[in-house]
């Protein structure tokens, strides 16, 4: 019992509500990060098909808006399961991630051509998606 007491900076008293508040920011981040990728995946339809709806979606205001959920969401996920699990390449591939989305929303959109900005997003909303699930996994007291 020792050992599992020592693995991590959480206290297993209370690992239970830890996991569920893990768990819960840890599927905010899945859906905010999902909600990201399908936006960028169809925005440019909605450009091509509908140039008023497509021209919406597609302000800097709108991603600038998303980054300023989903890095501070998957900020503290990511902080918050890597004082338990201690698994560096889980919480690096999370930063990625993030500075990939956060990176691409802020960045001008005249630096970039319009479709590499949205592949920027879209492989770093996936990074996000992926390093979401294998936090929430590593997360589980069973692992140590």
């Amino acid at each position: 019992m020792d050992d599992v007491k020592s693995c991590c900076d959480v206290n297993h008293a209370e690992h239970e509500s830890f996991e569920e508040q893990s768990d819960r920011w840890d599927k905010l981040g899945i859906f905010l990060s999902s909600l990201c990728a399908i936006h960028c995946l169809v925005t440019p339809l909605l450009i091509m098909t509908l140039p008023v709806l497509g021209g919406v979606f597609e302000q800097e205001w709108v991603h600038i808006s998303m980054a300023l959920f989903v890095v501070p969401v998957g900020l503290f996920a990511f902080w918050s399961g890597y004082k338990h699990h201690r698994q560096p390449k889980v919480f690096g591939l999370g930063v990625l991630g993030l500075l990939m989305v956060g990176g691409a929303s802020v960045a001008p959109h005249s630096w970039v051509e319009f479709f590499e900005h949205d592949l920027v997003t879209i492989f770093g909303s996936i990074f996000l998606i992926i390093a979401h699930v294998l936090n929430r996994r590593a997360c589980l007291c069973h692992r140590h």
